[in-house]
């Protein structure tokens, strides 16, 4: 790889072989060849179109969550995306502050913490993303899954209207929400290696407090039900469709992964320093230094107990990057 040439584009930003244990929520991962941070659009496609004309693999880093990053760590360019723009973009109908009425349309960088952005619309009295407080990650990472919360049940992807994308064959163009397939814990992203520069949403007038309150009982309910203030990713696994639920059939037809995990009598193991969350069995933390070849011998253990028990064969949520 022209990993050097690269480097010499770039310029002095450039990090040389960055642990990426230092940019995940899983505190886990090997170092990155190369590592720089992107702060505007205009820079995140400069790094990007720098490394494709060198034939160097480009991995755009968002907030770090839902990811495990190989022991070996990542091969080429790592971007952090730190672009961090969020305004309103147009409006439809009227509007006016605290009254229901009219459409309101946010557009947000791929970089933006989902936290930010969810507050940034809270506080303007826009309907759409309350319920996503606490979601942990960026507005790019959120589009990649189609990030969800289930109480009540919404994607972020609901809410989205259109989204300027670079193309894997370097074409930078604004497309519209049905473009993304999105899906549960699914998107186009996953297979088509396009990158989000950033999203526009399409939110209603709202009641201030009311969204607050939406979105207090969302962190509530997720302080009751998840570990807090641990090194994790985020879940480990998708939760099984209904239609797998039927035919097996689950305990009580249960959808829930965690279920599974809990009831095989996995909750608590430990391998190494990492753990399935005596909390929650859908996650995995990291105790104090967990490799990630700690973390890929509990997925398998528990996949291999939930299939022997069960009948279902688990699919990850968390994404694999690197070398393992």
């Amino acid at each position: 790889m022209n990993l050097e040439k690269l480097k010499t584009i770039l310029g002095e930003r450039v990090k040389k072989n960055e642990p990426m244990a230092h940019h995940t929520t899983f505190k886990i991962g090997g170092p990155a060849d190369l590592f720089c941070d992107a702060k505007t659009t205009e820079e995140l496609v400069r790094f990007i179109l720098s490394a494709r004309k060198l034939d160097v693999p480009a991995f755009i880093l968002g907030g770090g969550s839902n990811i495990l990053v190989g022991d070996g760590g990542i091969r080429g360019l790592v971007v952090k995306n730190s672009t961090e723009k969020i305004v309103i973009a147009g409006v439809k109908g009227a509007y006016k502050s605290g009254v229901q009425a009219g459409t309101v349309f946010v557009q947000a960088d791929s970089g933006v913490e989902m936290n930010k952005l969810v507050r940034f619309t809270i506080e303007e009295g826009l309907a759409g993303l309350e319920a996503q407080l606490g979601l942990p990650g960026t507005v790019g990472g959120a589009m990649y899954m189609n990030s969800k919360w289930t109480h009540p049940v919404g994607y972020v992807g609901d809410c989205v209207y259109q989204a300027t994308i670079i193309t894997v064959k370097n074409e930078v163009k604004v497309v519209s929400q049905s473009y993304f397939n999105f899906g549960y814990d699914q998107s186009s992203l996953q297979t088509n290696g396009d990158i989000v520069l950033s999203v526009v949403f399409r939110l209603k007038q709202g009641n201030k407090k009311e969204l607050w309150n939406v979105a207090n009982q969302s962190m509530v309910y997720r302080h009751e039900t998840q570990p807090q203030g641990i090194k994790s990713p985020g879940c480990t696994f998708r939760n099984v469709s209904k239609a797998d639920a039927l035919r097996v059939p689950t305990p009580n037809q249960t959808t829930s992964a965690g279920y599974l995990v809990d009831h095989a009598g996995l909750k608590g193991l430990s391998h190494g320093d990492a753990q399935i969350s005596p909390v929650h069995a859908n996650f995995i933390i990291n105790r104090a230094k967990a490799n990630a070849s700690d973390v890929v011998y509990l997925i398998e253990q528990a996949r291999k107990k939930v299939k022997e028990q069960f009948g279902v064969t688990l699919t990850e949520e968390i994404v694999r990057v690197g070398e393992f």
